[in-house]
């Protein structure tokens, strides 16, 4: 029972009390009374009283003007009331409240409330979900679907749905459910119907729970079949030979969840084939972690065997009988090799003559055994077809892989081999292809020419051959020392070559090797060669005239030789030799009768031009030519070629002003106070000319467009010294008198540059 009091009124207050007096799963019943009450002893009261009663808010009953009372000094029921009240979900208080007015001695009026303590609603324990159903949608994600199955009028709500999983990897056992040791699994919402796992991995295996909850706890749990992802391949693939036609192969699968392992076999590298039992694939269930068979009946070689694991989707089973749409299927993992005993294979045979042998000649045969199964070869047979169609079998006993061939040899024809071989095996392997050798005489071939020694340009190689299968390649080679320095293939009927100079061009003094090898229609070949040596005649010398012209350029006329006995001039060089020995050439290619023009030579000083004849053979013939370019003048070269020129006028004065560039520095130490001075190899000319003309207009004018156009000239000074300058003029005259004209040059020495020829 709750209660509560009032505020006092003189000697009296009103005291509420309140209790629950009956209820449901859903309801509760609450009675409430009103009574007053006196405060103080030995007092006796007389007047008019009403009353109120409330229950959680709501007025259950009410006096009115209930007349007149007497009370002692003691506590009255005055009024009193029930109410039934819905529950909720969770317990509660219902607040409950009663007032009292009087109107007698301490006239007043007194309320008060009290807090009655009801229950929640009486639920029941949820229904699990209904229909429930898994579907995996691939390694990483499964779909799980429900039906809602509520019953709120029996007080089994739902208020959340509760997903939980567990997991097993890598053929290991389970772990917890996501939902215990401390794990709230996946909540969803009371509504929910479906939910797709993600984030899951092959090669494991999951299973799902799914429950309702509500306030009274949780239904109970529907649990899914066990559902696997893509199985790994078998940790290991081993297979061992246990008998001459018999491989036991073990696949160790702990690291996975096989249903089952399907085996493929292939031999000598072959096609893969599928390991069959009445015509299906052979299903092999693991036995703690192994699946072990033994292929009684292996064929004969080189065997690999390659393993993949089978899992059933869906359930824990083995399911042996699912189909093969039904299960998900491993990698492959390969065995290691075993090779069991058979016959050999045919062997590869070769003969180290070819396919054409000369006669006399042994014929050596090889071959390379052919045995799958990798024993060594215990014997072999070689059959020989002679020439005229005989066939004899030598036997050859242990591992040797040659036979040599002597006998008719002399005798020109085809002779054929074939080899076959054997092994452990007690059968013989089978025959090699026909290996065909065609035994013929080789050429004869001679060569007649040249004869040592070669001492002109060109010369001639010739040669005979003989051979009555006929000619079907020639090459014709020079070597020079160890090397090839020319070779040719010319046609099958040459027999005779020119060698020109464009050709090959051999150096005086060599030794030359002449080398012809030729190819019959047998394809055998023979070569034959000669040794020369190389002796060169030089040509005649030159006839040389040399003359000068106006503009101080010298003019070299060159005619050729043309003495008995020796080489003809092809063509002639010519250079200037300068007064300090150096040389300029100054024409190349030169041909009889020819003329050159050197527009730069010295002047006033002695100089020669050394003309050279030059035979094909590439020998020479030197013929040197003093001269001396007299002139009273100095001469400026202009133009890209330095072709056109001016003399300068009489009356030259010439002054040359030269200065060395240098860097000069000052030490803090040492005892001098001078600089000391270091050349830095530049040098600075400057050339000033002045020089005279007689009254000329026309010179005049060449003079004046000599200034305008040309900037860089080539200046011979009547010493012999020849500059490059970059050329400054002034050029004057009394035009009124028509006096002599005046040139002054101003000339800065350049690097050099030679005329463009």
């Amino acid at each position: 029972m709750a209660d509560g009091y009032g505020n006092q009124v003189g000697y009296w207050r009103v005291h509420v009390a309140a209790w629950v007096t009956s209820h449901t799963d859903t309801t509760d019943t609450i009675h409430v009374e009103a009574r007053w009450q006196s405060v103080a002893a030995g007092w006796d009261y007389s007047g008019w009283v009403s009353a109120w009663v409330w229950i959680n808010g709501r007025q259950v009953n009410y006096t009115g003007n209930s007349g007149h009372k007497y009370i002692n000094n003691s506590e009255v029921v005055v009024l009193s009331g029930d109410l039934t009240v819905a529950k909720v979900d969770n317990a509660r208080n219902i607040t409950c409240k009663a007032q009292i007015n009087w109107n007698g001695f301490h006239p007043g009026s007194s309320s008060a409330s009290c807090g009655v303590s009801v229950g929640g609603i009486n639920y029941k324990k949820p229904n699990p979900p209904k229909n429930v159903k898994l579907t995996r949608v691939d390694d990483t994600k499964i779909k799980t679907t429900w039906q809602a199955n509520y019953d709120n009028g029996a007080l089994k709500p739902w208020k959340q749905i509760i997903l939980a999983k567990r997991e097993g990897r890598d053929g290991g056992n389970w772990g917890t459910w996501s939902d215990q040791g401390g794990g709230k699994g996946t909540v969803l919402n009371w509504d929910a119907t479906n939910y797709s796992w993600t984030g899951l991995r092959s090669n494991a295996r999951y299973q799902f729970s799914a429950y309702a909850r509500n306030q009274a706890g949780d239904s109970s749990h529907v649990d899914s079949q066990v559902i696997y992802t893509t199985p790994a391949a078998p940790k290991s693939v081993t297979a061992v030979k246990t008998g001459d036609r018999t491989v036991q192969i073990t696949a160790d699968v702990s690291n996975t969840y096989a249903s089952w392992v399907s085996l493929w076999r292939r031999v000598n590298g072959g096609d893969w084939e599928a390991v069959q039992k009445d015509g299906a694939h052979y299903r092999l269930a693991p036995s703690n972690g192994k699946c072990v068979f033994t292929d009684s009946d292996a064929p004969g070689g080189t065997l690999e065997y390659e393993c993949f694991v089978r899992r059933v989707i869906y359930g824990d089973g083995s399911g042996m009988s699912t189909p093969l749409d039904d299960t998900l299927c491993s990698t492959a993992k390969v065995s290691n090799s075993v090779t069991t005993i058979t016959p050999p294979l045919a062997p590869a045979v070769s003969c180290d003559q070819g396919a054409v042998a000369p006669t006399n000649t042994a014929l050596v045969l090889r071959w390379t055994p052919n045995h799958p199964d990798g024993t060594a070869q215990t014997s072999a047979e070689v059959e020989v077809t002679g020439q005229s169609g005989d066939t004899t079998t030598t036997t050859i006993t242990g591992d040797s892989t040659q036979w040599t061939r002597t006998a008719s040899l002399q005798t020109v024809g085809t002779v054929k081999f074939r080899v076959r071989t054997k092994g452990l095996d007690p059968d013989w392997g089978a025959w090699s292809s026909y290996v065909e050798v065609r035994v013929a005489d080789p050429p004869s071939v001679v060569v007649s020419s040249p004869v040592s020694p070669v001492t002109a340009m060109p010369f001639t190689i010739a040669w005979s051959v003989a051979d009555v299968t006929g000619v079907s390649m020639q090459t014709v080679e020079i070597l020079r020392g160890n090397s090839v320095a020319y070779s040719v293939s010319p046609g099958t009927d040459v027999r005779e070559l020119q060698i020109t100079s464009a050709d090959f061009l051999p150096s005086n003094g060599d030794q030359l090797q002449i080398r012809v090898s030729v190819r019959g229609g047998s394809t055998l070949t023979a070569t034959a060669s000669v040794l020369v040596d190389v002796e060169y005649t030089p040509p005649d010398y030159p006839q040389v005239n040399i003359q000068f012209n106006d503009d101080c350029a010298a003019v070299v006329n060159v005619v050729f030789g043309t003495g008995d006995g020796v080489p003809e001039t092809k063509y002639a060089t010519v250079y200037r030799v300068n007064p300090d020995g150096s040389e300029k050439l100054i024409a190349d290619n030169l041909m009889d009768g020819q003329q050159c023009i050197d527009v730069l030579p010295p002047l006033n000083t002695e100089f020669a031009y050394r003309v050279t004849s030059h035979a094909e053979s590439g020998s020479t013939q030197d013929k040197i030519v003093s001269t001396v370019c007299e002139s009273g003048f100095a001469v400026l070269n202009y133009g890209a070629d330095a072709g056109s020129s001016l003399l300068l006028g009489y009356d030259l004065s010439v002054d040359h002003r030269v200065s060395h560039s240098t860097s000069e520095f000052w030490f803090a130490s040492g005892d001098s106070s001078l600089p000391v001075s270091y050349s830095t190899s530049q040098l600075n000319r400057e050339i000033n000319a002045d020089s005279v003309f007689e009254w000329d207009g026309d010179l005049y004018l060449r003079l004046l467009n000599f200034a305008d156009e040309w900037s860089y000239a080539w200046y011979r000074e009547p010493s012999g010294r020849t500059f490059r300058v970059k050329l400054d003029m002034d050029v004057s005259v009394d035009t009124t008198e028509r006096k002599d004209i005046h040139c002054a040059l101003s000339m800065i020495e350049l690097a050099w540059e030679d005329p463009i020829r």
